[in-house]
C-alpha cells in the first residue's frame, strides 16, 4: 500500500486481497462499519462515494446470520450461485434477510434495464416505483417460481396488478367498480388477454356476486357486452330482453329470427299421424316423454283433408286417441303439436319479478378508509405463505432461537 499525497493507492500483490478490515476478536462488541465514506452535511461532498470493479463481481455483499460453516472455513451466506447471479456487478445475498435492497423517499427503489439503449420516453414522464424494469425488446421485469405464484401484486388500498398495452384504454365507468385485483388496459390492443390449452383461457369467479360482467359503451351493430364464436353452455338460467337466432340466408345474408316467449317453461313436439275408420292412437317419442311431466300435458290438432274435425278422446301417461266428430269413420291423416310441462323444473313462479339494475357496482364491498393493522398484515403474509405452499414441499426452516411469531412481526416491520 502506498501514499501519493493524499491518496491512497493499493497495489494486488500475492494475497487475493488488497484491502481486509476485520471485526477483531471482542465477543461482547461489534464494530458498525467496516468500510465508511461520510459526508454528514452535504457540503462538502464526495461526487461520487467509492467505486469498485472485478471481473467475477463488482460488489459481493451479504447480511444476516450465516448458515452450517463448510469446508472452506466460510458460513453459508445464501441460495447456491445459478447462472443468473454467477457474474454481476452486484451480488446480494442472505438467508434470514434481504438480499439487495433499493429505497428512494421521491423516485425509483430500483432500476432494473435490459439491453442497450433503453426505450425512449417522454421526457416529461415522471416515474416513482419501488421497483422499474426497462427494455427494448427483452422483458421490463420477468418472474419465474416453479411451485409458487411467479408475480403477486398487492395494494390494500388500490389496484392489485395494473397491465397497459400501448397506451391506457378508457376510463371505467361508473356503473363497474375501479378497483381491481389485476386491471388490463389498452388504448389500441386487447386489454385482457387468456389462452390455455388444456383448461379455461379466462375463469371468473366471485362468492357473492358476478363472476363475469361485461359492458360496452358503445352503439354500433359491433358493441356487444360480449361475443362468443363456438358453442355457448350454461347450466342456470338465461335472463335476456329478447333472445334471437342468427340465420343463413339464399342470398348470403344472415337474418334475425325471434324467440317465442311464455310465463311458464314448455317443451313442444311435433308429427304425423292417420285416422283409421275414424280412430288413431298415437304414441309420444319416449325420449321425449321423459322430459316433461305426461299427467298434463296439451295436444293440437291439424286435419289434412276433408273430415267432421278432431277431437282428443283420452290422454295416458305415454299415449293419446284421436277420434273424428260424429262419430266419422274417414281415414284422414292429421299433424299434431304436443306442449307438456318441464319435468325437471321445480317451484315455476309465473311472472316473477327481477331486479334489472344488478351491476358489480352494487356489490357489497368493504369500506376502504384505512391501511392495514400490523394483525392484519402479518395475517395477509400468513396467507401468501399458503399460497406458496405444495403438498409434499418441506417448509423453510427459520433461524434458532427465532420463534415463527417473532419472524411475522419482523416481517410486519419491512
Amino acid at each position: 500500500m502506498q501514499i501519493s499525497g493524499e491518496t491512497v493507492v493499493a497495489t494486488s500483490g500475492k494475497e487475493d486481497w488488497d484491502f481486509v478490515a476485520l471485526p477483531g476478536t471482542s465477543t461482547t462488541w461489534v464494530p458498525k462499519w467496516g468500510f465508511l465514506t461520510s459526508a454528514p452535511t452535504f457540503d462538502p461532498r464526495f461526487d461520487i462515494g467509492g467505486q469498485l470493479g472485478g471481473w467475477h463481481y463488482g460488489v459481493r455483499a451479504y447480511a444476516g446470520y450465516g448458515g452450517d460453516v463448510g469446508s472452506d472455513g466460510q458460513a453459508k451466506r445464501g441460495p447456491d450461485v445459478n447462472e443468473f447471479c454467477d457474474f454481476a456487478g452486484v451480488f446480494g445475498t442472505g438467508i434470514y434477510v434481504t438480499g439487495v435492497a433499493g429505497t428512494s423517499v421521491n423516485n425509483i427503489g430500483v432500476y432494473g434495464q435490459a439491453g442497450d439503449p433503453p426505450p425512449v420516453l417522454s421526457t416529461d414522464l415522471t416515474v416513482t416505483a419501488g421497483v422499474f424494469g426497462l427494455s427494448n425488446d427483452r422483458p421490463g421485469v420477468l418472474g419465474i417460481s416453479s411451485y409458487a405464484p411467479a408475480a403477486v401484486g398487492v395494494s390494500f388500498l388500490n389496484t392489485g396488478v395494473t397491465g397497459v398495452s400501448g397506451v391506457p384504454g378508457p376510463q371505467v365507468p361508473n356503473t363497474i367498480d375501479h378497483l381491481a385485483g389485476v386491471l388490463g388496459t389498452s388504448g389500441y390492443y386487447l386489454g385482457v388477454l387468456g389462452t390455455s390449452s388444456n383448461e379455461a383461457g379466462v375463469a371468473g369467479y366471485s362468492a357473492n356476486a358476478v363472476g363475469v360482467y361485461g359492458e360496452s359503451g358503445g352503439t354500433g351493430p359491433n358493441a356487444y357486452a360480449g361475443f362468443f364464436r363456438g358453442n355457448l353452455r350454461v347450466t342456470g338460467a338465461i335472463q335476456a330482453g329478447t333472445k334471437d337466432a342468427i340465420v343463413p340466408f339464399p342470398d348470403g345474408s344472415h337474418r334475425l329470427l325471434h324467440c317465442m316467449e311464455s310465463p311458464e317453461h314448455w317443451f313442444e313436439d311435433f308429427g304425423t299421424a292417420k285416422l283409421k275408420r275414424g280412430r288413431a292412437v298415437v304414441k309420444l317419442d319416449a325420449d321425449f316423454a321423459k322430459t316433461i311431466k305426461t299427467g298434463d300435458y296439451r295436444v293440437f290438432l291439424t286435419p289434412k283433408g276433408d273430415c267432421g274435425g278432431l277431437y282428443i278422446k283420452s290422454k295416458r301417461g305415454g299415449e293419446f286417441e284421436v277420434r273424428e266428430l260424429a262419430g266419422g269413420k274417414s281415414s284422414v291423416a292429421f299433424s299434431y303439436r304436443i306442449v307438456g310441462r318441464r319435468k325437471d323444473i321445480k317451484g315455476h313462479k309465473r311472472f316473477p319479478k327481477i331486479d334489472t339494475s344488478l351491476s358489480p357496482a352494487a356489490a357489497t364491498r368493504a369500506a376502504r378508509k384505512r391501511a392495514p393493522t400490523a394483525a392484519e398484515f402479518r395475517k395477509f403474509a400468513a396467507q401468501l405463505e399458503k399460497l406458496g405452499a405444495r403438498k409434499g414441499r418441506r417448509p423453510r426452516a427459520l433461524p434458532k432461537g427465532m420463534s415463527r411469531s417473532r419472524f411475522m412481526r419482523r416481517l410486519a416491520k419491512t
